[in-house]
């Protein structure tokens, strides 16, 4: 055979396995993959040192120290939802995993689990197991990975011969030098070339008796294939199957990725691994949204007792004066201190509600609590009606729910494992080739052929000898191996069929109990948003009734049994805001609840998830972003608006549904006065049962009297009553000079008609009956008596008791978020 042809075949057979090597994928080469990995923040000496210490962490000490209910003021942070969720996708924790009482933070400690520990919700731990399965399908795909095998081996022969004419292989220097290179083929066989050099040194007795060619180097190649035909045969059984079948003729080449489930499956795992991230995220989400909106809810039942608290210190105030006027019994300043104090007690319960609401929500997006700033929510809850298609919905919770995808992939997963155990029970038939051309020659260089003395002609050079491809074998054979009665690849088959019947079973189930619970997240949706109706109507009602209360003081004055009511009220309207914000909150955590069950919270927050690291020309991360546009709408807020143009910050800070500007921040976000923390130092009342005298009320044609009414001691302000105008059960209406609008109704100055008081204090005389101002002759029980003008306010009196002003409030509450 000529040296041509034989260069021809080599050729071939080496482009052959160069082809087949050629699927392996290299890890970490991309540069944004490196990047990735080398951004995970570790020690330098981390990986490098793995006896070194594992030092404790350091706890910085941040500005501002811990907040606590008697420490309660601190620098706001204005935060948005949008800043939360940006927040908590790189930063943050899952939080607890219940969907139905979402909004809390995980406090589990780490467990031991007996080969790995395991209890944190860190979002950064879980986005490393995607790339964790990732580097697995590496592992799986590397059982096909071509495999080189070389050795050198050096022999010294010197055995005792009991026949002399083999005494010249017993006595011998031996050497052998083999390298081969096999490729395990996708269809389960392997393909492989090997080239060796045999070296044998006899004795020259031998050579004498013998005539052997001494030395002598035989190098050769071979040629193998070998290949299953019914057991693992074909690329997707070989897919599939943990291993690859390997080579009975090839000794030493052994299959890699021990340990890994097949290439298919393995694929199928990293799958189910990104799925198992998306319900991570997804419940970060929820937790997050709701407790942003359950801190919503507490600044406003804050805001709503500190408001109470106001109200009670106003009205210990009035009360004071009018029981030190004799208005009022001495026991209604009991009341409403008792009022001022319940709400004191209530206000603090509300700054331990806000603290913890605060943390929870900074557990979720990884934030310190000591960091000297309050995080304030300044998005507008979403207040609009929102009745979806239920049919629709419930089709979409089908399709894109992760739980349900990961249940579905455990069902591909039964039905594949069914396949390979089919598979593996078939018995194991292979077939197998063999081509091996070798050479022969006395040393590895010179001249293809010797001449001895004698004329005779020896093979020289061994490769010379070699490419004339004078000496060729081949092999051509099948192995059967198969097992008497099958029962273990029987078992296998059964025990997979009930497995694949079990996960579909689980599979509907669970696409039973979504729908379950959306249809109980769809009412909650229709019953939150049904609740804030009412809730406002009540807020509402008590609001009038308190500004009608304050308008009915200013014309008729304190009356005993609108007391009792005034403070029941105090306490509902508190109630009754935290109410409203509480069903406002409840809602807005209801929508997301929502789009939770039907598995689009990832689109409704605007969140996509991908693999990798972020595009280099993003310079800034999306919380940075959000901050920034947030502080610029603050600043923009500010500034004055033109006559007929549009405010500067009236751009979108948040995402559809949420606050559409920051033209207008929630009550509590707003710059307010400080709550009063104690009662006004007020002087001791005098005791009721002293003998005071009462002096007599002014009459008309009295011009030289003082107009004075009820003077226990000192002159008192009263609040002003209306100008002609009679006070009883039937008021008349209004009579004047034909002003419709009522000009002087509520004139502080002038002449009133009151019906004649009966004071609370004791009679002088002592005798227990009440003392009544002494009138006429003429008068009767009954009678109607007409007061001379009020005293001027503007002049000074001594008799006047001094007041510390307490801070000023609004006559009635702002309206909420929504134009409520």
């Amino acid at each position: 055979m000529s040296r041509s042809r034989w260069f021809t075949r080599a050729l071939a057979g080496v482009l052959t396995v160069s082809a087949a090597g050629g699927c392996k994928q290299q890890l970490f080469m991309d540069p944004a993959d490196y990047k990735d990995a080398a951004s995970l923040k570790l020690p330098a000496s981390l990986e490098s040192n793995p006896h070194g210490a594992i030092a404790p962490g350091q706890v910085d000490k941040l500005s501002g120290g811990t907040t606590t209910v008697i420490d309660f003021v601190r620098p706001p942070r204005h935060m948005t939802l949008r800043e939360c969720v940006a927040l908590a996708l790189e930063q943050g924790n899952v939080g607890s995993q219940q969907p139905s009482n979402p909004g809390f933070k995980n406090e589990q400690a780490e467990s031991f689990a007996g080969r790995s520990v395991s209890g944190t919700d860190s979002i950064k731990a879980f986005a490393i197991d995607p790339a964790i399965a990732t580097a697995e399908i590496e592992r799986s795909v590397s059982k096909f990975d071509a495999r080189w095998i070389t050795s050198m081996q050096w022999q010294k022969i010197d055995q005792p011969v009991a026949a002399q004419f083999l005494s010249f292989q017993q006595s011998r220097d031996a050497a052998t030098f083999s390298s081969t290179l096999a490729k395990p083929l996708p269809t389960g066989g392997v393909a492989g070339i090997t080239f060796s050099t045999d070296y044998s040194k006899f004795s020259q007795s031998s050579t004498t008796q013998t005539s052997l060619v001494n030395p002598n180097y035989t190098p050769r190649v071979q040629l193998t294939v070998e290949q299953p035909l019914l057991r693992l045969f074909g690329v997707e059984m070989n897919q599939l199957s943990p291993t690859h079948p390997g080579s009975l003729l090839l000794q030493g080449v052994q299959s890699t990725g021990v340990g890994t489930e097949g290439i298919l499956l393995t694929r199928l795992r990293l799958d189910q691994t990104r799925a198992n991230f998306d319900i991570l995220v997804n419940y970060m989400l929820l937790n997050a949204e709701a407790a942003y909106w359950n801190l919503y809810a507490s600044y406003y039942n804050l805001y709503a007792q500190e408001e109470g608290l106001r109200q009670a210190y106003e009205g210990y105030r009035y009360t004071y004066l009018r029981v030190e006027a004799g208005a009022l019994r001495p026991q209604n300043l009991d009341q409403i201190q008792a009022q001022f104090e319940r709400f004191r007690r209530q206000v603090y319960q509300a700054r331990g509600t806000v603290l913890e609401s605060e943390r929870q929500l900074r557990g979720l997006i990884g934030l310190r609590s000591d960091d000297g700033v309050r995080l304030v929510p300044i998005d507008e809850p979403n207040l609009a009606p929102y009745k979806p298609d239920f049919q629709e919905s419930a089709n979409d919770a089908i399709a894109y729910r992760p739980d349900l995808l990961l249940a579905r992939q455990d069902v591909k997963f039964r039905q594949l494992d069914l396949l390979l155990q089919k598979n593996l029970r078939r018995p194991d038939l292979r077939a197998f080739g063999q081509y091996d051309m070798a050479g022969l020659g006395t040393r590895l260089d010179g001249r293809a052929e010797d001449f001895g003395a004698n004329g005779n002609t020896t093979p020289g050079n061994a490769f010379s000898n070699f490419i004339d491809n004078r000496f060729n074998s081949w092999t051509l054979g099948v192995r059967l191996d198969m097992p008497l009665g099958f029962r273990d690849a029987n078992a296998l088959v059964r025990q997979a069929q009930l497995n694949m019947a079990k996960s579909y079973i689980q599979l509907r189930d669970n696409e039973l109990k979504a729908v379950e619970f959306l249809i109980l997240q769809y009412r909650r949706v229709v019953q939150t948003h049904t609740e804030i109706a009412p809730a406002r109507a009540e807020r509402e009602a008590l609001q009038r009734y308190v500004a009608r209360i304050k308008a009915a003081l200013l014309i008729e004055g304190p009356r005993e049994q609108d007391f009792l009511s005034n403070l029941t009220v105090q306490q509902q309207l508190a109630a009754a805001i935290a109410a409203e914000t509480q069903a406002v909150a409840n809602y807005n955590i209801a929508l997301a609840q929502f789009e939770w069950a039907k598995g689009t919270i990832q689109q409704y927050n605007n969140v996509s998830v991908g693999d990798g690291q972020l595009p280099p020309w993003v310079s800034k991360r999306a919380k940075d972003h959000i901050r920034e546009r947030t502080e610029a709408a603050i600043k923009l807020r500010d500034q004055p608006v033109a006559p007929g143009g549009v405010a500067a910050g009236g751009h979108s800070v948040s995402q559809v549904g949420g606050t559409a500007s920051l033209l207008q921040l929630p009550p509590f976000a707003e710059k307010r006065d400080p709550v009063p923390e104690n009662l006004p130092a007020m002087p001791e009342p005098k005791n009721p049962n002293d003998p005071r005298p009462m002096p007599e009320p002014s009459r008309p044609g009295n011009a030289g009297s003082t107009p004075e009414y009820f003077q226990p001691g000192g002159r008192v302000q009263l609040p002003p009553l209306p100008s002609g105008r009679p006070s009883g059960a039937n008021v008349p209406p209004v009579t004047g000079s034909g002003n419709a609008s009522g000009g002087d109704y509520f004139r502080p100055t002038g002449r009133a008609t009151v019906p004649e008081p009966t004071p609370y204090r004791p009679a002088v005389s002592g005798t227990g009956a009440p003392a009544i101002p002494s009138a006429s002759s003429d008068s009767k029980p009954g009678d109607r008596a007409t007061l001379p003008p009020l005293p001027d306010t503007s002049k000074p009196s001594g008799s006047i008791p001094s007041v510390p002003s307490g801070p000023a409030i609004p006559p009635t509450l702002p309206p909420l978020p929504g134009g409520q």
